[in-house]
């Protein structure tokens, strides 16, 4: 493919009319975006105010698909006649004298309770849904993958508030706690679309307060998100996808409650016992070997499955399914071997990446 220089890039962007591609998007998928936004609920005192939600909310949500960095940015970028004029079409006005400052906009959302924000992303991902414009992204053509994992927000070297996770260095001689970090983390619920991803939900990692006997965790967060999720997509047919830290009894009796697909990298020490009996029963599994002919390279997989009368019953329908795969590949006349992960799921043994 040849490579465009800057300037025959300016030219073609010069060509290019984003905002009406934005009014596209939105009139095919999301017709009643202006009305919901103007259901959030607003928690500013009624008499000071000058703009409405939808004018708020609006403005952020062209920031972050504009791709403007910083509030002050988008202040700035923004304060054009033809940017008001815009606006005013998005929100079905006749004119608009003025468009809020950063400031304003940042004690908006301070007061902004979390799930009116929610119900504005459901309202997104249910009209993307009804479409069906993503079917093709499906797993096995029916399941939608749905990735969990948790991330940090803040890092403080003092207390922020009574919800603050905090974690203890200790000095490995004398024992003595020589430093306290206090942060917040978040669990976050993506769906796998292509090489895009979705929120779908989030649930925030926190301490009821600061005198708990014992901290919230990523764990006690998914139950949580779980519940979330099945009230909001109760039909949904989900595959979740998590790392070895949810290869465990109690998010597998989750996936089973809900009728949930999972895969869940799984490695020895999560299991123990399971683990054990993998590495025994795959020494007496027969192997079966796949030879697979790409245009430049040959590989050969080898994999080892349990069958299920060779599983003992506690946890058969946990790594009923757990896959082990050697591969040795010729690439580049060079011999690669990679050892594959362990991983626990609920899928037959049928195709072998």
């Amino acid at each position: 493919m040849k490579r465009i220089t800057r300037k025959e890039k300016r030219s073609k962007e010069s060509k290019k009319n984003f905002f009406g591609e934005f009014i596209k998007v939105k009139e095919h998928f999301f017709k009643d975006l202006v009305k919901k936004l103007k259901e959030v609920k607003d928690c500013r005192n009624k008499g000071y105010i000058d703009y409405g939600v939808e004018v708020l909310l609006l403005m952020i949500i062209l920031k972050n698909a504009l791709g403007i960095k910083s509030m002050r940015d988008m202040t700035v970028q923004f304060n054009k006649s033809e940017c008001m004029e815009n606006m005013a079409k998005v929100l079905e006005v006749e004119k608009l004298e003025e468009l809020p400052h950063y400031d304003t906009i940042n004690d908006f959302l301070c007061k902004l309770e979390n799930k009116e924000i929610e119900k504005i992303r459901d309202y997104m991902i249910k009209e993307l849904l009804k479409k069906r414009c993503l079917e093709q992204h499906k797993y096995q053509g029916k399941y939608w993958i749905i990735a969990i994992d948790a991330t940090s927000l803040f890092y403080f070297r003092e207390r922020h508030c009574e919800h603050c996770l905090k974690k203890e260095f200790k000095d490995k001689e004398t024992g003595e706690v020589i430093r306290t970090a206090y942060y917040h983390n978040v669990l976050e619920a993506k769906l796998i679309i292509g090489d895009m991803v979705f929120s779908i939900a989030t649930e925030f990692i926190e301490n009821e307060d600061e005198n708990v006997s014992k901290q919230d965790c990523e764990q006690n967060a998914f139950k949580r998100l779980e519940e979330k999720l099945k009230s909001k997509f109760p039909r949904l047919p989900i595959v979740i996808l998590g790392d070895s830290l949810y290869a465990c009894e109690p998010v597998f009796k989750i996936c089973e409650k809900n009728k949930w697909k999972f895969i869940f990298r799984f490695k020895e020490g999560s299991i123990k016992t399971v683990a054990a009996e993998f590495n025994k029963l795959k020494e007496y599994e027969k192997s079966l070997s796949v030879n697979t002919n790409h245009r430049h390279n040959k590989a050969t997989i080898r994999a080892w499955g349990y069958k299920d009368e060779r599983v003992n019953k506690k946890h058969k329908r946990n790594i009923l399914k757990s896959i082990r795969v050697v591969s040795h590949a010729n690439t580049n006349s060079r011999r690669h071997f990679k050892d594959k992960e362990t991983h626990a799921n609920t899928f037959a043994i049928t195709t072998i990446f």
